[in-house]
């Protein structure tokens, strides 16, 4: 049964290509300490951390002792447009669904993806901008 979660969940990827050089946005505005107070303001301090086991309350600590840190972190991912891997991974937990009277497909559990949480502050802030350019 393991096998079959497997492959449902996770089916095979094609192989990523390999990084090219990023160059800066022409129009991509400089990441700002508002914008990154604002993703910080959205993020639950009871979410779980991802594979990283860093917790929300971490990073919102450490913007409010000194708030260059994280601009100094995100700012050339923002201007370059770019998301490095270390930052895509994420920890899958399958659950099964209650109430099904059998657990033999795939379709009787769902599962819960818990990615790092510096990744979900950089992907609010591109989210928030994405929205304001709609």
């Amino acid at each position: 049964m393991n096998k079959v979660l497997l492959d449902h969940f996770f089916p095979p990827k094609e192989p990523f290509a390999p990084p090219t050089r990023r160059r800066p946005g022409k129009k991509a505005p400089p990441l700002t300490k508002e914008e990154i107070l604002a993703a910080l303001s959205k993020c639950s301090p009871t979410s779980a951390p991802g594979p990283d086991g860093v917790p929300y309350s971490t990073w919102k600590q450490v913007n409010k002792t000194n708030p260059s840190i994280l601009l100094q972190i995100l700012s050339p991912l923002v201007s370059l447009g770019y998301q490095p891997a270390l930052l895509k991974g994420s920890n899958g937990i399958v659950l099964d669904q209650h109430g099904k009277p059998s657990y033999e497909s795939p379709a009787c559990f769902r599962i819960i993806v818990v990615m790092r949480t510096f990744s979900k502050i950089l992907e609010r802030i591109i989210a928030a901008r994405l929205l304001l350019a709609a």
